[in-house]
């Protein structure tokens, strides 16, 4: 029950300013997760049914949800026509989920910025290094160093689109394997230029998307391994 809650956890339902200016209603945060919906629905790809589910989850009462893996480019798709935030009709069509979760007082949602890296099911993955995953499908093509700067604008326009498109903030997924993880494992990046060897030069692609800001007002980087959470929303 939320007396329960609130004797063990005091402050949890209470607000929470952020870095940035913004407040949370409470400090209840609904991780991101999958839920087939990112994608739309008919020859629009309507996100009706994607807003309905986080609206629901609004009126509930969590303080800030987090939408599932969208990708900042088509190499970045967990698979072929998987849902992805490069464009400003993508921007327009994700408005539909924010203004629902809005009409709901105080409540917020981020976006996902995922990147699946050598874990894409599609023949256009790409990695740090050209090795297939255990689970993949497709060797990925080893990025050049060119590629990987433009990677890093990508994630920068995603989030510069998702603040377009209503998000409050975004999450930057870098655990799971995914592709800023292939970065930071000595595993998975093989490479002998900056971007590789020396763990200083492994984390550089993390380091790197959070400072790209040329369209960014602010983000939120979960970075694993090592686990440090940064964040921070936009403050409207």
């Amino acid at each position: 029950s939320s007396e329960t809650m609130s004797s063990k956890f005091p402050r949890l339902l209470e607000p929470i300013k952020l870095r940035g200016g913004a407040v949370l209603r409470n400090r209840a945060l609904m991780g991101s997760m999958h839920t087939g919906l990112e994608e739309g629905e008919g020859w629009g790809h309507s996100l009706d049914k994607m807003g309905a589910f986080f609206a629901e989850r609004a009126r509930g009462g969590i303080g800030l949800m987090v939408t599932g893996g969208i990708a900042p480019n088509a190499a970045g798709r967990v698979a072929p026509f998987a849902a992805s935030m490069t464009t400003a009709s993508d921007a327009r069509r994700h408005r539909t989920v924010t203004d629902m979760v809005h009409a709901t007082p105080g409540a917020k949602i981020a976006m996902q910025i995922l990147h699946a890296g050598r874990y894409a099911y599609h023949p256009s993955a790409v990695g740090p290094s050209a090795h297939k995953a255990p689970i993949g499908w497709f060797t990925p093509a080893a990025l050049s160093a060119k590629g990987v700067q433009e990677t890093i604008a990508e994630f920068a326009r995603a989030a510069a689109l998702a603040q377009e498109a209503g998000y409050d903030g975004v999450e930057v997924m870098g655990s799971e394997g995914y592709l800023i993880n292939q970065f930071l494992a000595a595993r998975t990046n093989k490479r002998t230029d900056e971007w590789g060897g020396p763990f200083s030069n492994r984390m550089r692609l993390p380091v790197e998307i959070v400072r790209h800001r040329p369209h960014l007002t602010a983000m939120q980087a979960h970075l694993s391994p090592p686990p440090p959470f940064a964040s921070q929303l936009f403050s409207k």
